[in-house]
C-alpha cells in the first residue's frame, strides 16, 4: 500500500510570539533606565574628570615651589653662614644681636668669603619670593602671589624667636601664597612651612 506523503508546514504559535516581542510601556521603562545609567556614568567621569584638574592645579602650583625650597634647605644645611634680616629697596639689611631674628629674606654664604652669598627674600612690591646670587647676579621668580610678610624666622630647639645669631639656631621657613581664579582653575591658598639648621656647627 503506497503512502501519501505531504510537506511538514510550521506554523508559528502565536502565544509564543506575543510572549517575545515587548510592549509600548515595557519598551518605555527599559529606554528610562537606560537613560538613567547613561547620565550616572557621564556624571560620573565628568565629576572624576573635575577633581583630577583640580588635584593637578594644585600639584603644579606647589611642585615648582617644593623644588626651591628644597634647593634652599640644602644650601643652608652645606653653608658656612646664614643671616636673616630684611629687603629693602633692593638692598638686604641683616638684624643684629639683640633684635628680634625675623624678616623677609636670608643671606646664605657657602664659604668664609662674603661676597659669594645666595639671597631668598620676598619681594613685596609684586608680592614674589625670589632668588639671587652674587656672583653671577641673576634673580628668578620662586613663587608668586606671596601673602605673608615674614617668612623666616630664627629659632632654638624648642621653637622660641632668637634675638641673637647663635650658632646652633633653626632657621624657620613659612611661605604662603595664593593662587588666584582662572579659566578651569578654581582660586586657592597654600603654605609651605620647613625648618633647617646647617650641618656643620662651629
Amino acid at each position: 500500500m503506497k503512502r501519501n506523503s505531504y510537506p511538514l508546514v510550521l506554523r508559528p504559535d502565536s502565544s509564543r510570539s506575543r510572549k517575545a516581542a515587548f510592549t509600548l510601556p515595557e519598551m518605555m521603562i527599559s529606554l528610562a533606565i537606560l537613560s538613567l545609567v547613561v547620565v550616572g556614568v557621564i556624571s560620573a567621569n565628568l565629576f572624576g574628570l573635575r577633581m583630577f584638574q583640580i588635584t593637578e592645579n594644585k600639584l603644579t602650583a606647589s611642585d615648582s615651589v617644593r623644588k626651591a625650597i628644597g634647593k634652599m634647605t640644602d644650601e643652608i644645611r652645606t653653608c658656612k653662614a646664614a643671616w636673616l634680616g630684611n629687603v629693602s629697596n633692593g638692598v638686604f639689611a641683616a638684624h643684629l644681636d639683640g633684635e628680634q631674628q625675623t624678616g623677609n629674606a636670608v643671606m646664605i654664604c657657602a664659604t668664609t668669603n662674603a661676597t659669594n652669598y645666595i639671597l631668598y627674600f620676598a619681594n613685596q612690591s609684586d608680592q614674589t619670593f625670589r632668588r639671587t646670587a652674587n656672583p653671577p647676579g641673576n634673580t628668578t621668580i620662586v613663587a608668586k602671589t606671596v601673602t605673608n610678610n615674614i617668612l623666616f624666622q630664627a629659632q632654638d630647639f624648642s621653637g622660641r624667636v632668637l634675638t641673637n645669631n647663635q650658632n646652633n639656631r633653626v632657621i624657620h621657613f613659612n611661605l604662603e601664597f595664593f593662587q588666584s581664579a582662572s579659566t578651569n582653575v578654581v582660586a586657592d591658598y597654600y603654605k609651605l612651612e620647613t625648618s633647617v639648621t646647617r650641618r656643620a656647627l662651629e
